[in-house]
């Protein structure tokens, strides 16, 4: 139940990039009443009043690149998330989403249901209406995923599309944003991402464009055609007129560390001509993913099945492994794609171990262990690729208009290990890169994590410290704060967070969580 609170003797973090100031915080029903100095007479009789001389606040974490569509409804109470502050989760990235899920999706609609989600929805209001009937303990949002609208009009082929299909991708998309999607996103190094051009791209963007709508996207090279790829996305922006956010820039494989720079000036540039486009961050130097993205795309381009039958011809086998081995030697080597999930017990033993020392093990190549996985796993196998320089990822995170994210997903520790960034990634840009490393300032840090986020989006009502938002909030203490999550054991929580309040609610008081799920449906407000 929503009530009164009065977080006092603090250290302020309004969330605009500005030096913290001493001073309290009201909540009231839901909302933030007055921050600053705030008399005694001015507080409601019956509110809880918190004294935490030495500790912060400052909104709660915004994380606008997020793979928890569904995992948020199979697990609602996002330990994982609320333990690092996170209080707004944006899902719907890389071209995927839950919005438009088909009846064939057989496995994830029995966990769904599993989870007592018995209705299946169809369309973005649909799915934000079943966020609200569960009830999470963080608010969520939703992008609509490019693919996800492709393989509406084409399936799982990899075609061109023609001029009256495109025009189709952009009314979904128009409609997605109308009924509260804050914009689109696409997956270029996936399928069936892979097989759109920049017309195709620009003119979905322009239906999301046409309500204030992003485009967030996973560019289609982080390798050696980082540049390129970084020219498309502004290529798009600049056709269509919609902000284009690239989603976790980076640059893969020690023969491209440094593109980055290059990347960031063009994205300078592209700005100073008046092009919408910026790019966020993790805070660790591997990537996640699944190992099917190092086939080339003409194994791809009929769908899942078409990938099993190419890859099952001698001759086509072997043309797709020698470029299979070209495209991830360029990308840094076999030796740094560990796998991490596979579903069938004779190959567990796998798990943890890189690919190419799974090969020697195998007697074979490594190309040839690669795809022999992915057709014993029927092409889902889950991989940590090491790949990145700190110096690269120094570079975005000093950029000035470069956001924080998870490109993370709601997990327990249940399900097994995860990518580290799904448990820390936002107490160790605070702990590590901010306060041990002094790559940003706190408030710097704060801001990329709140504010910046939420003008980016377009949230208006989250993201800063400001009377009338909704009291999304993190009690944290500067000195401590640190993450601890590691790739061997990924479920250790971050120390230094006292709480975490959800639209005037405690969900993580004094360390430990309360039960509580006041979460929403947050959904783009279209009105003019």
């Amino acid at each position: 139940m929503k009530g009164s609170y009065l977080i006092s003797r603090v250290l302020i973090f309004d969330g605009e990039n500005r030096p913290p100031k001493q001073g309290s915080v009201l909540v009231r029903d839901g909302f933030i009443e007055r921050v600053g100095d705030i008399p005694r007479e001015d507080v409601p009789e019956e509110t809880t009043h918190i004294e935490l001389p030495g500790l912060a606040v400052s909104p709660g974490f915004i994380n606008m690149h997020s793979h928890s569509d569904t995992a948020v409804l199979i697990h609602p109470e996002a330990s994982n998330l609320v333990r690092q502050g996170i209080t707004t989760e944006v899902v719907g990235n890389c071209g995927s989403s839950a919005c438009f899920m088909k009846e064939k999706d057989e496995s994830r609609w029995e966990r769904l249901k599993a989870a007592g989600i018995e209705e299946m929805w169809d369309g973005v209001r649909g799915y934000l209406d079943t966020v609200d009937a569960v009830k999470p303990a963080v608010n969520v949002a939703t992008l609509v995923g490019h693919g996800e609208i492709r393989s509406l009009i084409a399936g799982d082929s990899g075609r061109p599309l023609d001029e009256p299909e495109k025009a189709r991708m952009r009314e979904i998309a128009l409609g997605a944003v109308e009924e509260g999607a804050f914009g689109i996103s696409s997956g270029l190094e996936y399928v069936p991402g892979r097989f759109a051009d920049v017309e195709e791209l620009a003119e979905i963007s322009k239906g999301a464009a046409a309500l204030g709508g992003i485009h967030a996207s996973h560019i289609r090279n982080e390798g050696p055609e980082l540049p390129e790829s970084v020219r498309e996305a502004i290529e798009v922006s600049r056709r269509s007129g919609v902000f284009f956010e690239i989603a976790h820039l980076k640059a893969c494989g020690p023969g491209n560390w440094g593109k980055v720079a290059v990347a960031l000036d063009m994205i300078e540039l592209a700005q100073k001509d008046g092009v919408k486009v910026s790019a966020d961050f993790y805070p660790y130097l591997a990537s996640s993913t699944g190992l099917s993205i190092v086939l080339p795309d003409w194994v791809l381009e009929k769908g899942k099945d078409g990938a099993v039958a190419v890859l099952a011809g001698e001759t086509t086998r072997a043309k797709a492994e020698a470029e299979a081995d070209r495209r991830t030697v360029a990308q840094g080597g076999w030796d740094r794609i560990v796998i991490t999930r596979v579903s069938k017990p004779k190959n567990k033993w796998m798990e943890g171990k890189d690919v190419a020392t799974i090969a020697r093990q195998l007697g074979v190549t490594p190309a040839r262990a690669a795809v022999d996985l992915l057709l014993e796993e029927d092409m889902d196998v889950g991989i940590v690729r090491f790949a990145m320089s700190e110096e690269d990822l120094i570079e975005v995170m000093k950029f000035k208009e470069s956001t924080v994210v998870t490109d993370g997903n709601v997990a327990v520790p249940e399900e097994g290990k995860v990518h580290p960034r799904s448990v820390g990634t936002f107490p160790r840009v605070l702990g590590y890169y901010a306060r041990e490393r002094g790559i940003l300032s706190m408030e710097e840090a704060i801001y990329k994590m709140t504010g910046l986020p939420a003008r980016k989006l377009g949230i208006g009502d989250r993201g800063l410290l400001r009377p009338g938002f909704r009291a999304d909030l993190v009690v944290f203490d500067p000195a401590v704060i640190i993450d601890r999550a590691t790739y061997e054991n990924p479920w250790q929580y971050p120390v230094g967070i006292h709480s975490v309040f959800v639209n005037g609610e405690p969900v993580l008081w004094e360390g430990e969580l309360t039960g509580r799920r006041p979460g929403q449906a947050v959904r783009k407000a279209t009105s003019t």
